[in-house]
């Protein structure tokens, strides 16, 4: 009974003594490396899940509209039949500018370049949240090419319109 007595009352000393100080949430990237830490103020740290997470200005709707208005089907796709979605990764910073756009998986015959094209033309994004301060956040977007059915495909291309994603 003595031993479960002890064990207990270290076990209350350890929960106790810890402070909220002691505790911290981190984002993380793909390899492992902290990327920014909730609760400091850092302007360089880019975090991977935010309160508020950036919007594009306009909201949801705005976004297809500037979508549909700025991106062109590659030619070089279309004559090969090429379609499927290119995933994008990019930050938008605490100023609501895009940066360190990248390829996550792409297909390729300037879908991918087409798709980066288009998202550097888009205007500066509403920034995220984090604890009520603006925060520099990586964002992923799915860009979805996709031909009709028709053997004409010079005249039916288009592309689909998909909502960003954090």
């Amino acid at each position: 009974m003595k031993k479960s007595t002890l064990f207990l009352a270290a076990l209350l000393f350890v929960a106790f003594s810890c402070s909220d100080e002691d505790i911290r949430l981190e984002s993380v990237d793909e390899v492992g490396s902290v990327l920014g830490i909730a609760g400091e103020q850092n302007s360089e740290e880019v975090f991977l899940i935010v309160e508020e997470p950036p919007t594009f200005p306009g909201g949801t709707e705005a976004y297809s509209r500037h979508l549909t208005a700025n991106l062109k089907y590659p030619e070089q796709a279309v004559k090969a039949g090429i379609e499927g979605d290119v995933f994008l990764t990019f930050v938008v910073t605490t100023e609501g500018k895009l940066e360190d756009i990248k390829i996550a998986r792409g297909i390729g015959a300037g879908c991918d370049t087409e798709a980066i094209r288009m998202l550097m033309l888009s205007p500066d994004w509403i920034p995220g949240k984090q604890k009520g301060r603006l925060v520099n956040a990586r964002m992923s977007l799915r860009v979805a090419f996709k031909l009709s059915g028709s053997t004409k495909v010079d005249d039916d291309a288009k592309v689909i319109v998909s909502k960003p994603s954090v």
